[in-house]
């Protein structure tokens, strides 16, 4: 049954899966970032999920990068900022740019998986690149050796870290096993803020799918083992990611769309802008009677003002 209380909304403006070859719409400059951050934001985002990028479109973690344009996005709307911190070999280094800008939130993932992420281009039926990188970041080898590093370690160092900081975290699940592994740590740092913010991340291959029985083990799960002070949000990857969140919605959980998780509002047919995806999952919600929190709403139920 549904919880008696609006949705979250959080929008993935760019993510680090997805290459500029699929997408003139993807934002890649800071600029860019910016303008559809702020912009998913008028639509009706609470939080916006960011990751930096170089000028060609990689990924990157250098606190420059982010410098141009987390402050921006900070002077033009109230939306809860969170920093993505899944780069770099330790939790030092995927921490740095995080404590630099500081902000509302930080995402810790806590679990390690195989990441088909050449999946993602199989999907989109992707064969011409516009630069280099993209078809080795894709097809090449190290796409098909490809495991995320979350030790214990590391995701203990990190919310230990975030803890001392004072900076929200957000828990991004890749499937059933983390929420243990995220129990696990729980026991052992005792002052970690609540509500928890916890994201269930689905449809990557290697973790768990998006369909509505792997998406309700996820939620009783996570109720079970953290009870009600948790604030629970769902998203898809990929063609399945409207779908996703209007499940997780109908679930009473929070929910998240963007430009990171999918770009194709059908076969075919590219999404224009991440406000173009919160103003459909609006409408979405709206048909089907469900309302949608605002940023203040957000706030206090995450207990970040």
């Amino acid at each position: 049954m549904r919880q008696a209380k609006p949705s979250i909304l959080t929008c993935a403006v760019t993510g680090a899966g997805l290459t500029p070859s699929m997408s003139p719409h993807l934002p890649i400059s800071p600029a860019e970032i910016a303008e559809q951050a702020i912009a998913a934001a008028k639509a009706g985002a609470s939080m916006l999920h960011l990751h930096a990028r170089t000028p060609d479109g990689r990924p990157t973690n250098e606190i420059d990068v982010w410098r141009e344009f987390i402050p921006e996005i900070r002077e033009n709307t109230d939306a809860i900022i969170n920093m993505s911190a899944s780069f770099g070999p330790t939790a030092e280094e995927r921490l740095k740019a995080v404590l630099d800008l500081r902000p509302d939130v930080a995402t810790v993932i806590v679990g390690s998986m195989n990441y088909g992420r050449f999946k993602k281009a199989v999907d989109l039926n992707i064969s011409e690149f516009k630069y280099d990188w993209e078809k080795e970041y894709l097809f090449g080898e190290n796409a098909y050796t490809l495991v995320t590093q979350n030790t214990f370690a590391k995701i203990g160092r990190m919310i230990e870290t975030l803890v001392d900081h004072d900076i929200g975290i957000e828990f991004e699940c890749y499937d059933v096993g983390h929420l243990y592994i995220l129990d696990y740590h729980l026991q052992k740092i005792q002052n970690v803020k609540r509500p928890l913010i916890v994201q269930f991340l689905t449809g990557i291959l290697g973790g768990i799918p998006s369909g509505l029985e792997h998406l309700m083990h996820l939620k009783q799960t996570a109720e079970r083992l953290f009870g009600n002070d948790v604030e629970l949000f769902t998203h898809g990857t990929g063609p399945h990611n409207m779908t996703a969140a209007t499940i997780g919605a109908l679930m009473g959980t929070n929910i998240r769309v963007g430009q990171e998780d999918n770009i194709q509002e059908k076969p075919g047919v590219l999404f224009p802008s991440n406000a173009a995806q919160i103003h459909k999952v609006k409408r979405i919600l709206g048909e089907l009677n469900i309302e949608v929190a605002d940023v203040a709403e957000a706030r206090q139920r995450l207990k970040l003002q």
